[in-house]
């Protein structure tokens, strides 16, 4: 009898493990910043103008470009309340013909440490180099797998060592609410759309983002922006997705100033050719 319970507490073991396996430790958090690449300084300055004064997003860092900085790298990080927006010059990453700007990375936050994080992406298969800076500069992983990545789209982690600095995740709906969602009403960035080749479950972005889960078809990344992937011939982000707090005060807003591409009842697409090119969706919601 006392083997015949043994045995049946083994099976029992046994059986849970298979049934409830061992959830995976994360390796990120969330989307943290959505870079933009540009062709030179005058789509920097353009890209800069159109997030600033057009959307009026709140600029968290960052300058429009001037006399004395031509060789500097210009970045600039606009809040969309739960990631930043973030044009960047200099590039040498390719443009569609007639474009002069293109989303072109994605920058998470780990889940946990960086060290950790590092750690766990051998594991997964995912090839990397990194990290690099410390001290007072971020750290940076920058991810090498040709299934994430590619001469279109480029994913990296950063860990801000300095947490006082205004990047900060902490920080990022503050100067949002601070302006009150701005003229368009804005509420947070719902989603990136990312094109690739296995747009169904592309495998290597699944070893990244698991145990994340989906819902409708999209990953779902803390409060950051869904990530939704649609077929694409290489791995590139295709559009954004801007949750407002009502879409008729933004429509009004936007047709003021000639910003409206297509639209219905419920999504307005900015005119790309007012954008540089950038696909920039707006639903309520």
């Amino acid at each position: 009898m006392k083997i015949e319970r043994w045995l049946c507490a083994v099976a029992l073991v046994t059986w849970s493990a298979a049934a409830c396996p061992a959830v995976p430790v994360p390796v990120v958090s969330q989307v943290h910043v959505v870079s933009v690449h540009v062709r030179d300084r005058a789509a920097f300055d353009a890209v800069f103008l159109l997030f600033k004064d057009a959307l009026q997003l709140p600029l968290v860092y960052g300058e429009l470009s001037k006399p004395g900085n031509e060789t500097r790298t210009l970045y600039a990080g606009f809040s969309v309340g739960n990631a930043y927006l973030e044009p960047c010059y200099k590039s040498d990453a390719p443009y569609p013909p007639g474009q002069s700007a293109r989303f072109h990375g994605l920058t998470f936050s780990p889940a946990t440490s960086m060290t950790e994080t590092v750690s766990l992406l051998g594991p997964r298969g995912l090839t990397y180099s990194g990290p690099f800076g410390g001290g007072d500069r971020p750290l940076f992983v920058y991810l090498s797998d040709p299934m994430l990545t590619g001469e279109l789209l480029t994913a990296s982690l950063w860990e801000i060592q300095n947490k006082q600095d205004r990047v900060n995740l902490r920080f990022l709906g503050s100067a949002l609410e601070q302006a009150k969602g701005g003229a368009l009403g804005l509420k947070r960035l719902a989603e990136v759309r990312i094109g690739h080749p296995e747009s169904n479950q592309p495998a290597q972005w699944t070893r990244l983002l698991r145990p994340a889960t989906q819902k409708n078809a999209a990953w779902v990344l803390g409060i950051g922006p869904r990530l939704r992937f649609v077929p694409a011939k290489e791995p590139q982000i295709e559009s954004i997705l801007l949750q407002v707090e009502s879409l008729e005060k933004a429509r009004v807003y936007l047709r003021s100033k000639g910003l409206v591409g297509t639209e219905n009842s419920i999504l307005i697409e900015l005119d790309p050719a007012k954008t540089l090119g950038l696909r920039i969706q707006l639903l309520a919601n």
